[in-house]
């Protein structure tokens, strides 16, 4: 949860109006840790895990624009509840890993596991078809609390508003709990970045990008007991928040959520009250904005693939010009 700059609100200041979490971070809300590999293989892409404290844990998602994969959503849809941890990675690798995450499970050939993946397209800087197993197992061996944010695991070889991209993570504190969210960040024109707003063009003269379609794939957690159905809306508005943060939603990009709680006996439950899921609405949704700013400040520039360098996201420029307009 840290960079050689800071982060987000240590440049700039709070995003948005509710208390954060100790961490600031999705491992906030207890039990759930993350966990990040790099590919053995050396290419620019690797595996990030987000996993609760049991499982089956419930859990619902939402979908902005669908062009991207998470697998198992139609079960977790259709039973409330997802049965792995949620694993992240390159477009490539999702086969892979999903294989992985089968023998990780421990289950035997006749209790089937439909493990949960959700990817996005890093092949302008990686292969990731060179993703192994052995990836996804060193990803689940680093599972913790403190949450690498930028350039790591999954998020090696992402791209953010033209910048490089990668892991955010943010968190709040509502009622008596925690809302989370992580995301994979490879979405975004600079042009409508928020927080560029009064700044000079900061990739002028940068060799033309072909057209951006992104995607980003938002977590989301908490420890209070939200029903099923109150985790379904909750798994849209980290989404909301990309929005915010300057995302349109591209033709080919895919805005996919999950949502799951941490307190397993609620699953079709009454949830809690009007006011407090209306925190967690706005939770979630000032946690994800600030997430994207997070990753932005801590991700580090590399080589794509055809020869041509990442720009250098510009933190001062753009926290000097964005410090009025985030309260």
């Amino acid at each position: 949860m840290s960079s050689a700059g800071g982060r987000w609100r240590d440049l700039a200041g709070p995003v948005g109006r509710i208390d954060v979490g100790a961490r600031n971070a999705i491992t906030d809300v207890p039990g759930v840790r993350v966990g990040h590999s790099q590919a053995a293989s050396g290419e620019r892409t690797g595996v990030t895990v987000v996993a609760p404290p049991e499982l089956p844990a419930p859990a619902a998602t939402a979908t902005v624009n669908g062009v991207g994969e998470l697998t198992g959503k139609l079960e977790i849809e259709e039973r409330g509840r997802m049965e792995t941890p949620v694993y992240l990675c390159g477009s490539h690798a999702i086969g892979t890993v999903l294989q992985a995450a089968i023998v990780a499970s421990g289950r035997g050939p006749d209790d089937i596991v439909l493990p949960v993946v959700g990817e996005c397209d890093d092949g302008d800087l990686a292969d990731s078809r060179t993703v192994v197993a052995a990836d996804v197992e060193a990803a689940l061996a680093d599972l913790g609390e403190e949450v690498r944010e930028g350039t790591v695991g999954a998020g090696t070889g992402m791209n953010c508003f033209d910048f490089p991209g990668g892991i955010g993570t943010a968190s709040r504190a509502v009622a008596s709990g925690h809302v989370g969210v992580l995301l994979l960040c490879n979405f975004g024109d600079h042009e409508y970045l928020d927080v560029l707003e009064g700044v000079a063009d900061p990739v002028a003269g940068a060799a033309p990008r072909p057209a951006p379609h992104g995607s980003c794939i938002a977590v989301c957690a908490t420890d209070l007991p939200l029903s099923i159905q109150q985790l379904r809306r909750l798994a849209l508005r980290p989404l909301l928040g990309l929005t915010r943060a300057g995302s349109y939603a591209a033709e080919g990009s895919g805005e996919i959520g999950i949502a799951f709680g941490t307190t397993g006996g609620t699953a079709g439950g009454e949830g809690v009250g009007d006011d407090v899921l209306n925190r967690c609405f706005a939770a979630a949704f000032e946690a994800a904005r600030e997430s994207v700013y997070n990753c932005l400040v801590a991700a580090r520039p590399a080589q794509r693939r055809d020869g041509t360098m990442q720009p250098r996201f510009p933190a001062e420029a753009a926290a000097s010009a964005g410090r009025d307009r985030l309260g």
